[in-house]
C-alpha cells in the first residue's frame, strides 16, 4: 500500500495558501469536484474547470504564470504528464515558470478505470527528464514541509498524490 497522501489532504493543505494569496489560480482537468468544492464555490473568479484538455491547460498555466499569477494545475497523472509532455517541456520547464502541478492517481489509484488511467511510477521517470521541474511525493509526515517548499519555490513543481 502506498504511503503517499491523498489528493484531498493535499488540496485541503493548499486551500489556506490559495485563499490568502489572490495570485493563485486553479486549473482543474474536469475532475476532483468533491475535493475542489471550496475552491469552486468560494473563488469562482480564479478556479476553472479546463476540461479534458491537458495540453491547453499547461499552455494556459504558462500564460498565467508569465503575467505573474501562480497557477496550480490539478489533473490525473497520465494525462497531465504523458499526454501534455511536450507542453510541459517547452511551455513550463524551458522557461522555469512558477506553475505547480498536482498529479492525481499515483500508484495506479485509478486502476478500475483501465490501464489508460495508470502509470505505475513512470510519471517520476518522465518528469525527471525535465531538469527544472521539482518532484514531490509527500507522505502524511512530509506533507507540510513538502507543500511549504513547493509553494515557496519560484519555479515549476510536480506533486504526486493518490
Amino acid at each position: 500500500m502506498s504511503s503517499l497522501v491523498s489528493k484531498k489532504d493535499v488540496m485541503q493543505a493548499i486551500y489556506n495558501h490559495f485563499t490568502a494569496d489572490p495570485n493563485y489560480v486553479l486549473l482543474a482537468g474536469d475532475m476532483g469536484f468533491a475535493v475542489l468544492d471550496d475552491y469552486f464555490n468560494n473563488h469562482i473568479e480564479r478556479a476553472f474547470n479546463t476540461g479534458i484538455n491537458e495540453q491547453a491547460t499547461i499552455s494556459i498555466a504558462a500564460g498565467l504564470a508569465i503575467t505573474g499569477l501562480k497557477p496550480i494545475i490539478y489533473s490525473q497523472i497520465p494525462f497531465i504528464t504523458m499526454r501534455a509532455f511536450e507542453q510541459l517541456r517547452y511551455d513550463i520547464n524551458e522557461h522555469k515558470l512558477n506553475v505547480k502541478i498536482i498529479g492525481v492517481g499515483a500508484d495506479n489509484y485509478f486502476s478500475a478505470l483501465g490501464r489508460s488511467h495508470c502509470m505505475d511510477n513512470d510519471d517520476i521517470a518522465l518528469i525527471s527528464i525535465l531538469k527544472n521541474i521539482k518532484i514531490y511525493s509527500p507522505t502524511k509526515s512530509t506533507l507540510e514541509k513538502d507543500l511549504k517548499e513547493m509553494l515557496d519555490l519560484d519555479g515549476p513543481a510536480y506533486m504526486r498524490t493518490l
